[in-house]
């Protein structure tokens, strides 16, 4: 019989990504951000125990709803598998670049990892400082 146990289900809850105005004006006031290739991330604390997710794919990158559609499934997934990854506690804003190729989720979940961290790091340094 195998014996590996079942692997952990990475959930994806509305309580992770409902984010209203007010909460994507506190991360682009007070926040702080990273660019990458793929996307710009920007992020602050919110004060709870869990980190929220915010899209912002603009008509400007992709014309097509349907274009813009799959790179909000494409950033939301990747979101979601890096979960176990980020730092608790924030609020992280996804915000599409100019269109490259079609993002695919591997190097988008790399990118979204690694912009998270420099964007956390810049942010607790601006809090050392100010």
């Amino acid at each position: 019989m195998n014996e590996t146990p079942p692997p952990a289900r990475l959930r994806f809850s509305l309580r992770r990504h409902r984010m209203g105005p007010k909460d994507f004006a506190r991360v682009y006031r007070e926040g702080s951000r990273a660019r990458g290739s793929l996307m710009t991330v920007a992020l602050c604390t919110n004060g709870l125990g869990h980190t929220r997710l915010g899209l912002s794919v603009g008509k400007r990158c992709w014309k097509s709803a349907v274009k813009r559609n799959r790179v909000r499934r494409v950033f939301r997934e990747a979101f979601r598998l890096s979960l176990p990854e980020l730092p608790s506690g924030l609020d992280v804003v996804l915000i599409a670049s100019t269109p490259q190729l079609k993002p695919t989720l591997e190097p988008t979940r790399r990118e979204l990892v690694k912009m998270v961290r420099k964007a956390h790091r810049r942010f607790l340094e601006k809090r050392e400082q100010g």
